[in-house]
């Protein structure tokens, strides 16, 4: 106190000591403002706080100059928090008053008051009151820090603790979305923003978990949405993905097959294609002859012919905030669902499940683990894990409303002889792996470091009902299995619980591509030729580092091949290596390699997706876009 008070001295403040007794409290009413400290000086206020207003601490029908506080509670031991409220509130009064302002304008919520802020309790149990060891001289300082430290942090941020993403740029959702709000307001200039708008997986959990049901998924959707409008959207940030997006449903990857008028069309999604396509052959091949015929197998599903398609469902589009490109998807989607018979949809990813009942509602899509479920189930089961295994259910976060889907999961995985446990965080509030919302492509060490955080919350060995889950929880080290490893129908075919990485974007490209040639040999009796083996090898380690940087091994390639045909490279005097470079679209890459025995050897590559004059390929004035 007494270093407060020089403090206030050194600032032009005169304080003077005296005895408060009524002489004094008659000679300062005439002051501009007066506060009579009740604990102090009694005799000079009402005996009960209920005799001044609550909020502006005024004797009712007495001067607006003068207020009154610091009663002691009713043990006689009074309370430090409510006195420098009443402090606070009793200062706030005085200074409206000297400034002619109202006493009671906005002043609701001062004082004990309904407030929107949400503190949770759980697993939190009440601590006593600590009572001082001598009540007429206070507490000491440890048993004031003792009775302090009851308090509660009293904060919300339930999301932000959940969330990596969120905890990455170290605010919570107000300030992201001021931050984004200002980013939206630069015409030009640096959008210091783009990182958090682009960082988010959109899975919802967050909407989940708040009491207000906050979305950071919609803010940044419309961010990007509002980006991509203005053409300030940098094409760095998802490039990629689309890309991927387009060669799955190009004419390397995509393939129709018709099985006849109507019936069942089998959408497995170009991910579970990309992974696991001899489960999507051997499944396929099954459907058909466990569907065939006529009459109902289940309430409200007819049995009959099924087709399949193999594409993208357009999902990274409307990640990306690209509305008119997702239209675009949904227009072909449509397109090839007709020309099949208009059959009923069932989806082995949920993703593509929440697009195919958005964009084509007549096809009254469901998931193909509910039909599974559904049918008769067969006696056996696949190897890679006994009967009784413990296994913990990790919800696709684009399922986390659809109860079908999850009950359907459960129930195959009880019929396979598993106990399916339910994560801390399930169901409606499961967390993301990191490959919802782009966000694999845009920042992809947040997004390993939201799989590992999944990974970490899930006690046993996980069972996935989504292919992306099931291999990014497995590259973060989780045990687990997918729900097709449990079918008795694929058993040749199943993984077991090791954590068997996913193959990787390269590997992801050339199995799309390798199960369209077989289906297409097998079912439509078409002969595919197969690529043409490529001349180039890698120095050890090199290929993990092109995943790293979004570089595909065709591209590679194709750079190696189209650099030696124009002879467009510069050797390195130093290690004589070639080095050139080959822009065939939006992006440049850059090959450094020798030649060895008829054949090239990468020592590195490298790529950026900006326009730079000179670096082969289309030839350009000026630069744009974003490395």
């Amino acid at each position: 106190l007494d270093g407060e008070l020089e403090a206030m001295r050194k600032s032009g403040v005169t304080l003077t000591r005296r005895e408060p007794d009524q002489a004094l409290f008659q000679e300062v009413e005439g002051y501009d403002a007066v506060f009579v400290d009740v604990s102090c000086a009694p005799g000079l206020a009402p005996a009960s706080r209920d005799a001044v207003d609550s909020v502006t601490l005024n004797v009712a029908g007495g001067p607006e100059h003068v207020c009154f506080g610091g009663w002691p509670s009713p043990d006689g031991t009074g309370t430090p928090v409510a006195w420098a409220a009443e402090g606070r509130r009793a200062a706030m009064t005085l200074e409206r008053s000297m400034t002619g302002v109202s006493l009671t304008a906005s002043r609701e919520n001062e004082g004990a008051s309904a407030t929107r802020l949400h503190t949770p309790l759980d697993g939190l149990a009440p601590l006593q009151r600590l009572e001082p060891e001598h009540p007429g001289e206070g507490c000491s300082l440890e048993e004031a820090k003792t009775e302090a430290g009851r308090c509660l942090q009293c904060e919300c941020l339930i999301c932000v603790r959940e969330c990596l993403y969120m905890q990455k740029y170290k605010g919570y959702p107000r300030v992201y979305a001021r931050q984004m709000y200002n980013n939206a307001a630069i015409v030009k200039g640096l959008h210091l923003a783009n990182n958090l708008i682009n960082g988010c997986a959109l899975c919802g959990q967050c909407e989940e978990l708040c009491p207000e049901n906050f979305s950071m998924a919609e803010l940044c959707l419309s961010a990007r949405q509002d980006m991509v409008e203005r053409g300030v959207m940098p094409p760095s940030a998802h490039e990629f993905a689309l890309e991927d997006m387009e060669a799955a449903s190009g004419p390397e990857c995509a393939l129709s097959i018709k099985g006849g008028e109507g019936g069942w069309l089998f959408f497995p999604g170009c991910q579970l294609a990309a992974s696991r396509g001899e489960q999507v052959e051997g499944l396929y091949a099954w459907l058909r002859d466990a569907l065939a015929g006529q009459g109902e197998f289940a309430p409200g599903l007819e049995r009959g012919p099924v087709s399949l398609l193999l594409r993208c469902c357009g999902i990274p589009a409307r990640w990306g905030g690209r509305e008119a490109l997702f239209a675009q998807q949904a227009q072909e989607l449509r397109r090839q669902w007709e020309e099949l018979g208009r059959p009923r949809i069932m989806a082995a990813c949920s993703s593509c499940l929440s697009v195919l009942r958005e964009v084509l509602p007549e096809a009254r899509a469901l998931s193909l683990w509910e039909v599974l479920d559904a049918l008769p189930w067969p006696e056996g089961l696949p190897g890679g894990a006994g009967r009784g295994t413990l296994l913990t259910m990790q919800d696709p976060c684009t399922a986390r409303h659809d109860r079908a889907w999850q009950e359907a999961v459960r129930s195959l995985v009880r019929k396979a002889g598993m106990v399916p446990e339910e994560p801390p965080q399930g169901r409606d509030r499961t967390a993301c792996c990191g490959y919802g919302g782009l966000v694999w492509c845009a920042q992809p060490e947040l997004a390993d470091a939201m799989a590992g955080h999944r990974a970490g919350g899930l006690p046993h060995a996980a069972l996935s009902s989504c292919i992306m889950c099931r291999d990014r929880l497995a590259g973060s080290g989780k045990p687990g299995l997918h729900l097709l490893d449990l079918l008795p129908q694929l058993a040749p075919l199943a993984h077991g619980l090791e954590p068997e990485k996913g193959p990787g974007l390269s590997e992801r490209r050339a199995r799309r591509a390798a199960l369209r040639r077989r289906l297409a040999r097998v079912w439509l009796g078409q002969e595919v030729a197969e690529p043409a083996a490529g001349r180039l090898d890698l120095i050890p380690g090199l290929l993990e580092e092109l995943e790293r940087r979004h570089i595909l091994l065709e591209d590679v390639n194709g750079a190696v091949a189209a650099v030696e045909a124009e002879k467009a490279y510069f050797v390195d005097a130093e290690s004589g290596h070639r080095l050139g470079a080959w822009r065939p679209r939006n992006v440049t890459f850059w090959v450094e390699y020798t030649e060895e025995g008829g054949r090239w050897l990468l020592h590195d590559a490298w790529c950026h997706r900006m326009r730079v004059p000179g670096s082969g390929g289309v030839q350009e004035n000026g630069c744009c876009g974003e490395a």
